[in-house]
C-alpha cells in the first residue's frame, strides 16, 4: 500500500539528512585541522518500480558522502622551518613507522617536527618521506648517483627524513679572492752588487799605474749569468768605448742597459761598485784578455755576485724572510677535515711594473712541498701591470688551482688564487689586484672554506630540498620530497589522522619531484587550512535541519492516515 511506502521514505529521508548533519558536523569540527579536506552529502533517489502506468510507489533516498579532496586549501605562513604545504596537487609521503617498515600513507598535513631521534614526524605521528640525496646531490635513480640506484618511481627509494645522520660539516677552501693594491711608487729591489778594491787612486788615476797595473787590451765582460750585457777593454790610447781610469770606466758601464755604476769614498781612496739592474739575476764579471776584472774586482775570474732574490733559495726568497716582502698579507684557509691553516700572500717589486708573488704556509711545516718549492711554498710566480695600473698578466703558476699536501693527513687541498681580470692596455681591470700611488692597502680577501660546524637546524626550500645548516655557516642538501599524485584522488580512503591510503579506484600512484609531471610546488614555512567553508556549512545545516524536519512531518502524517483508516472499522 502507498501509504506504507510514503511512511518508508520519510524514514529513509530521516537516515539520509541524518548522515548529512553527520557530514555537517565532522567538517565544522575539523574547521582548524591543517589540510583537512572537506566531505559534501551527495543525495541518490531509490526508486521502485510501479505496477502499472497509472500507480506510483514511493522509493526513498540515500546519501553517498563525495570528499572535496582536490580542492586547495588556503596556504598561510608559518614560522618554522618544517612546516610544509602544497601548492597545487597531490600529496606528502608517509609512513606509521620511522624506520619506514610500517604502511605507506599520504597527506596534505605538513606540521612537522623533529622527535626526539630527529625524524620528522607530523602531529598525527606520521614520519615524513623522501628521496636521501648522494653527496652530489642527486636523487636515487638519477643517471650520476652510484651510490642509490634504486627507481625513483619506487617506494623502496624513499627514507624517513631525518636529522639523525647528519654529523658535523667541514668546507675544504677552494677558491681565495684578493682585492688589493700595490704602490706604484714602490722602489724596486735593488740588483746583486760588486765594487772595486779602494787601494789609494782617485776616480782620475790612470789604471796603468800602480796598484793595478792594467795593460792596454786587457779586457773583461760584464753578464747577468746568461747574457753578456758589456764588454769593456783599458787602452792607454784611450779609444773608443775604452777606458783608463774608474770615472771613465764608470761612464761606459753606465751607458749599458741593465748596469749602473757609481764612484765614492774618499777622494783619495774611491770604489767602483756596479749594480745589475735584475735583482732576479747574478752579476757576472770575466776576464777574457789579462787579469782586468779580477784586478779591479778581486776573487778569481769569473768574480760573481749572486742575484739578490731567488724564489727557490731558502736564502733569498720572501718566504723564508731573508728577503723582506714589500707587501704581504695572511689569510686563512681549511683543509677538507676543517683545519685551519694560515697562509702568506707576499710581493716584492722586481721591475717596473711586475712583481713577484709569493704564496706559503705559515708555519712552513703545515704542508710538504717538492723541488722547486721550498720554505712551505704553495705556488711563486709573477704579476704585470699596465700602465695605467690594471692587471695585465698573472703566471699561470699563481692562476692555476695549486695543489696543497697538507702534512696532517688531510686531503690534498687544490685551491685557486683569484687576483683579478688581467688583460692588455685598456682591458684590464681593477676588480682584484691594482698598482696606483699611494700606500698599499687590501680592499678584500675572499675564501670559501670553513672549519667544522654542528648541525644547528634544518630547513626545505620550495624545491622540496631539505638542507640542513651547521654553526660555521655551511649548508647540506640532505634529502628531496617526492609529490604523490593519482588518477583520482576523490576514491582515496580516509584514514584517522588526516592521511589517505591507496585503493583499487584511486589508482596507482606516481612520485614527482615539485612542480613537475601535475605535481604541485612545496610552499616551504607555510601550512594549507581546512577547506571548510564556515558559511557554507551553517547554510547546509538550515537546509538539512528543515529537510530532517520535513520528512520527520511525512511520518507524523502518514501515521495519521493510518489511524484513521484503522478507525474506519468502529
Amino acid at each position: 500500500m502507498s501509504l506504507f511506502g510514503s511512511l518508508f521514505s520519510g524514514v529513509s529521508a530521516l537516515k539520509a539528512q541524518s548522515v548529512a548533519m553527520g557530514i555537517i558536523s565532522d567538517n565544522i569540527a575539523n574547521l582548524n585541522t591543517t589540510g583537512f579536506k572537506a566531505t559534501t552529502a551527495r543525495f541518490e533517489t531509490l526508486v521502485t518500480t510501479a505496477a502499472t502506468a497509472t500507480s506510483f510507489s514511493p522509493g526513498g533516498v540515500r546519501t553517498r558522502p563525495v570528499a572535496l579532496v582536490d580542492q586547495q586549501g588556503l596556504v598561510q605562513a608559518s614560522a618554522s622551518s618544517t612546516d610544509l604545504a602544497i601548492s597545487g596537487q597531490g600529496f606528502f609521503v608517509v609512513n606509521t613507522s620511522a624506520d619506514g617498515s610500517g604502511q605507506v600513507l599520504y597527506t596534505r598535513a605538513g606540521s612537522f617536527r623533529q622527535d626526539a631521534l630527529g625524524n620528522l614526524v607530523n602531529t598525527a605521528g606520521f614520519y615524513l618521506q623522501g628521496w636521501a640525496l648522494d653527496p652530489n646531490g642527486l636523487i636515487p635513480g638519477e643517471p650520476g648517483n652510484t651510490t642509490n640506484t634504486t627507481s625513483s618511481a619506487d617506494l623502496a627509494s624513499l627514507a624517513t627524513v631525518s636529522a639523525s645522520s647528519i654529523n658535523g660539516a667541514a668546507a675544504a677552501t677552494t677558491t681565495v679572492a684578493l682585492g688589493a693594491n700595490l704602490s706604484a711608487s714602490q722602489t724596486i729591489l735593488a740588483g746583486p752588487q760588486d765594487s772595486t778594491i779602494a787601494n789609494g787612486v782617485t776616480a782620475a788615476t790612470d789604471l796603468g799605474a800602480a796598484p793595478f797595473s792594467l795593460t792596454t787590451g786587457d779586457t773583461f765582460t760584464i753578464s747577468n749569468g746568461t747574457s753578456v750585457l758589456g764588454t769593456f777593454e783599458y787602452n792607454a790610447a784611450l779609444g773608443a768605448n775604452q777606458f783608463t781610469t774608474l770615472q771613465e770606466l764608470a761612464d761606459l758601464i753606465n751607458a749599458v742597459s741593465g748596469l749602473t755604476a757609481q764612484i765614492g769614498g774618499p777622494t783619495n781612496d774611491v770604489a767602483l761598485t756596479v749594480s745589475g739592474a735584475d735583482s732576479r739575476k747574478d752579476l757576472v764579471i770575466t776576464d777574457t784578455t789579462g787579469t782586468v776584472g779580477t784586478d779591479l774586482f778581486g776573487g778569481t775570474s769569473p768574480v760573481t755576485t749572486t742575484k739578490t732574490y731567488d724564489p727557490t733559495d731558502a736564502t733569498r726568497n720572501m718566504a723564508s724572510a731573508t728577503t723582506g716582502a714589500h707587501f704581504s698579507r695572511a689569510v686563512r684557509v681549511f683543509d677538507a677535515q676543517g683545519t685551519g691553516h694560515d697562509l702568506q700572500i707576499s710581493f716584492l717589486k722586481v721591475a717596473n711594473n711586475t712583481w713577484a708573488v709569493e704564496i706559503f704556509a705559515n708555519p712552513p711545516d703545515e704542508v710538504t712541498v717538492g723541488s722547486p718549492l721550498v720554505n712551505g711554498q704553495i705556488a711563486t710566480g709573477e704579476i704585470t701591470f699596465n700602465g695605467d695600473g690594471s692587471l695585465s698578466s698573472v703566471a699561470s703558476s699563481i692562476s692555476d688551482p695549486s695543489a696543497i699536501a697538507w702534512s696532517g693527513g688531510a686531503t690534498p687541498s687544490a685551491i685557486i688564487f683569484d687576483l683579478g681580470t688581467a688583460g692588455p692596455l685598456g682591458s684590464g681591470l681593477t676588480d682584484g689586484l691594482s698598482q696606483f700611488a699611494g700606500g698599499f692597502n687590501v680592499s678584500f680577501v675572499n675564501q670559501n672554506g670553513s672549519e667544522v660546524g654542528q648541525l644547528n637546524g634544518i630547513s626545505i626550500d620550495d624545491e622540496g630540498v631539505v638542507i640542513a645548516s651547521f654553526s660555521n655557516g655551511e649548508t647540506q642538501r640532505v634529502f628531496k620530497l617526492p609529490i604523490a599524485t593519482f588518477a583520482d584522488v576523490s576514491r582515496l580512503e580516509a584514514r584517522t589522522g588526516n592521511v589517505y591510503a591507496r585503493t583499487q579506484d584511486s589508482g596507482e600512484f606516481n612520485l614527482h619531484e615539485s612542480g613537475e609531471g601535475g605535481a604541485g610546488t612545496v610552499a616551504p614555512s607555510a601550512l594549507e587550512s581546512a577547506n571548510v567553508d564556515i558559511g557554507e556549512e551553517f547554510t547546509n545545516m538550515i537546509i538539512t535541519q528543515r529537510a530532517f524536519a520535513a520528512s520527520s512531518r511525512v511520518i507524523t502524517t502518514v501515521d495519521d492516515m493510518l489511524d484513521e483508516l484503522i478507525r474506519i472499522r468502529r
